[in-house]
C-alpha cells in the first residue's frame, strides 16, 4: 500500500446510483477519503490533444480538482459535468482538469468528450488505460476517480465513483483552509 493510502484519515461511503459500463468503469458505490495534509506536493505532467500541458506547475498556487475518467463511461461524463459546474461557481477560484485513461490513438475521442460536455478545463491523456502504483497519484484502476490538491499541490482528498456537487464543493473549501 502506498504512503498516500496509509495516510487516509476518513472513509465515507456514498451512493453512486449510476450503472457502470466497461471493465474500467466505476464501482457501484463511491468512496471518499480525506487524506492528511502531511506529505510532499504531487508532481505530475500530462499532455492534452491540443498540445497544452496539465501539470503540477500549471496548477500550483490554487486548490485543484483532478478527475480521472474514460470517454465512454457514463459516471465519468456525469462527474466531468459536476466538476465544471462546481468549479465555475466556487469561491475562491479553483483549478480543474481531467485525465483520460486512454491510449494515445484515442486523442480524437478525448477532444469530443471535452467539446460535447462543454468543459472549460483541460482534458489530458495518460497514454494508458490505467495508472499504476508508481505514478504520482498511485494506482488508478477504475473511473471516475477525483483527487483534490491544496494550493501547495498536496493531495488532501480522493473519491472513487460519483459524488454530489455539494460534496465536491465542501472538499474544495476544506482544501482551501
Amino acid at each position: 500500500m502506498s504512503a498516500r493510502g496509509r495516510r487516509a484519515a476518513l472513509i465515507v461511503t456514498l451512493s453512486c446510483g449510476v450503472p457502470s459500463l466497461g471493465a474500467c468503469a466505476s464501482a457501484p458505490s463511491a468512496h471518499a477519503q480525506s487524506v492528511a495534509r502531511r506529505g510532499t506536493p504531487v508532481r505530475f505532467t500530462y499532455g492534452t490533444p491540443q498540445g497544452e500541458v496539465l501539470s503540477s506547475e500549471t496548477t500550483r498556487g490554487r486548490v485543484t480538482v483532478l478527475l480521472f475518467v474514460t470517454t465512454f463511461d457514463l459516471p465519468s461524463q456525469l462527474m466531468a459535468k459536476r466538476v465544471e459546474a462546481v468549479v465555475r461557481r466556487h469561491k475562491p477560484r479553483a483549478n480543474a482538469g481531467a485525465i483520460a485513461l486512454e491510449a494515445p490513438n484515442q486523442a480524437p475521442l478525448v477532444d469530443v468528450f471535452k467539446t460535447s460536455l462543454g468543459l472549460s478545463y483541460p482534458v489530458a491523456l495518460t497514454n494508458s488505460t490505467r495508472v499504476d502504483e508508481t505514478g504520482p497519484f498511485g494506482a488508478v484502476d477504475q473511473v471516475p476517480v477525483l483527487v483534490v490538491l491544496d494550493s501547495r499541490g498536496v493531495e488532501v482528498a480522493r473519491a472513487q465513483g460519483v459524488v454530489s456537487e455539494e460534496e465536491l464543493d465542501q472538499a474544495l473549501s476544506r482544501a482551501a483552509r
